[in-house]
């Protein structure tokens, strides 16, 4: 199905002009351009997967859009001072008479967030459709104040630095918090796998036996939030796909897997962490993880593991401990 931007385009909607580098923040991998060349973007994504993707089709992919814009694509994201921030940034970097667009559907509250734009510009067009809206506004000379519309970083339990989008930003994670407080001491090399924020990597530092804690998460900003929750030698931070990782063989793999590709549940992802921790232990090694209780997780791990232990239940969560990896005996 066509995207709005590219039945907006083909409408004559609006325009780009035939030069000119065009952003796009918080793009997909499979984000639709339009038909713009490829070659003209330059993509702002925190997400591993997203960049490797995007990379594949020819578009420049940074962490952080620094450039000027002849216009700037801002796809919605589900927590609106997320979407603000980005907003904030593309008014910023498109240069005076370019576009600024924003694109989302209805469950990732675009109406919210255009409201707030609404509050600050004039729009210069919109349009509906599947569920969702896209909007432009012509950049002004001049810009009113955006600072409230600056995500700032935030201090969760008083101790640990969040920012805005990522997983669990407002609070300790139930299900990590659950999987902590059931961890027995652990020793050696130590890998977390999807370690978002680095609270799970706090606790199991904690153990002095612990010699060396890689930290392997998909999303740049959320191990940027990481590195500064934790000051320890023996941690490594790794930006990757968790499921494709490569590493060094692992005495404890520690995770609490995700299981959403945006909205969209997506259980296929623990699957695959599941199948990547058996790929990455020593034979003696062990996986411990969280999952929601009604995820089909077991057979996967019956298929990579020789022993599987529920350890504990509760109305939402199950911890599992699962040992003598089957593909690390085959090496």
């Amino acid at each position: 199905m066509s995207s709005r931007l590219k039945l907006a385009l083909e409408a004559d909607f609006l325009r780009f002009g035939e030069a000119g580098t065009i952003g796009y923040m918080n793009a997909g991998g499979s984000s639709d351009f339009g038909g713009v060349d490829a070659g003209r973007i330059v993509a702002q994504t925190h997400i591993y997967p997203t960049a490797q993707a995007l990379s594949v089709r020819g578009v420049r992919c940074v962490r952080e859009i620094s450039e000027q814009v002849s216009a700037c694509i801002v796809q919605c994201h589900r927590s609106k001072l997320a979407t603000l921030d980005l907003l904030r940034r593309a008014f910023e970097l498109t240069e005076p008479g370019g576009l600024v667009i924003l694109d989302g559907n209805k469950t990732d509250g675009v109406e919210s967030a255009l409201k707030s734009v609404k509050s600050r510009f004039e729009l210069d067009g919109s349009y509906s459709k599947a569920h969702g809206k896209l909007a432009w506004v012509c950049r002004p000379e001049t810009l009113p104040d955006l600072t409230s519309w600056s995500a700032s970083p935030r201090i969760v339990a008083e101790e640990f630095t969040t920012f805005a989008g990522v997983f669990s930003a407002e609070k300790i994670d139930t299900g990590s918090q659950l999987l902590a407080d059931h961890l027995p001491p652990l020793s050696g090399r130590v890998i977390d796998l999807g370690a978002g924020w680095g609270y799970l990597a706090r606790r199991i530092l904690k153990n002095p036996s612990v010699e060396h804690l890689l930290l392997a998460d998909a999303d740049a900003l959320a191990l940027q939030a990481a590195e500064l929750n934790i000051d320890d030698a023996r941690a490594e931070f790794l930006w990757c796909d968790a499921r494709t990782l490569a590493a060094s063989p692992a005495d404890v793999i520690v995770s609490n897997p995700p299981f959403h590709a945006g909205r969209v549940p997506d259980p296929g992802l623990g699957q695959a962490f599941i199948e990547t921790s058996a790929r990455l232990l020593k034979p003696k090694g062990s996986l411990w993880m969280v999952a929601n209780r009604g995820l089909p997780y077991e057979e996967t791990l019956n298929v990579s593991f020789g022993r599987v232990e529920p350890v504990a239940q509760t109305r939402g969560f199950k911890i599992i401990h699962a040992t003598n990896p089957k593909t690390a005996r085959k090496r």
